[in-house]
């Protein structure tokens, strides 16, 4: 028996991808980085979650007479400015604080206007949070504050944190409380 050599055939093409297989990848890849692009330019624009930053506009520690005894708990009153990030219009149905170690009884519009209001693309909304500091030992540093929009598909509800400047004060509203009720303590004898 002989053995007959069959010639290798080699064929230089094989393993490459064929134009048609390279122009898929090409308009899959584009159309990927088109959907990244919109879905962070819808994201930056407020559509599936609503964006709001916050400054504040000072806080002032509400103070019994001075011909009055002091008592549990001290209120404060601190002011903030809302601020639509969104490139949309939000409609505003309620704005809520919450903190631990903290009462709060009140947000307000400073204007006076009731809810639901709309806020347009960058618009602000000066706002007054009436709190009580409850405990001073559990009490969070700054009073949280939520807003809630109405959308067409829906109600959502987020948080609006503080601009970066303003959360670097030397002293925050709820500190400022307590050292006052210290110091309101130390001189009533408690």
């Amino acid at each position: 028996m002989t053995s007959v050599q069959i010639p290798e055939i080699r064929d230089s093409g094989a393993g490459t991808l064929t134009r048609r297989d390279r122009r898929r990848f090409t308009v899959a890849g584009c159309a990927g980085l088109v959907l990244v692009a919109m879905g962070l330019l819808l994201w930056q624009a407020g559509v599936p979650v609503p964006r709001f930053s916050a400054s504040t506009g000072g806080h002032q520690e509400k103070i019994p007479d001075s011909g009055s005894e002091w008592s549990d708990p001290l209120l404060v009153q601190e002011e903030r400015t809302v601020v639509n990030d969104g490139f949309l219009p939000v409609t505003v149905e309620a704005l809520t604080a919450h903190g631990r170690g903290l009462a709060p009884s009140s947000v307000t519009a400073r204007d006076g206007r009731g809810f639901p209001r709309v806020l347009g693309a960058g618009e602000e909304l000066p706002v007054m949070i009436d709190y009580a500091v409850t405990d001073c030992g559990t009490a969070v540093e700054t009073i949280g504050l939520r807003v809630r929009v109405e959308r067409w598909w829906g109600t959502a509800e987020v948080e609006v944190p503080l601009a970066e400047e303003d959360s670097l004060w030397s002293t925050t509203p709820v500190a400022s409380a307590c050292e006052h009720a210290e110091h309101m303590a130390e001189r009533s004898g408690r």
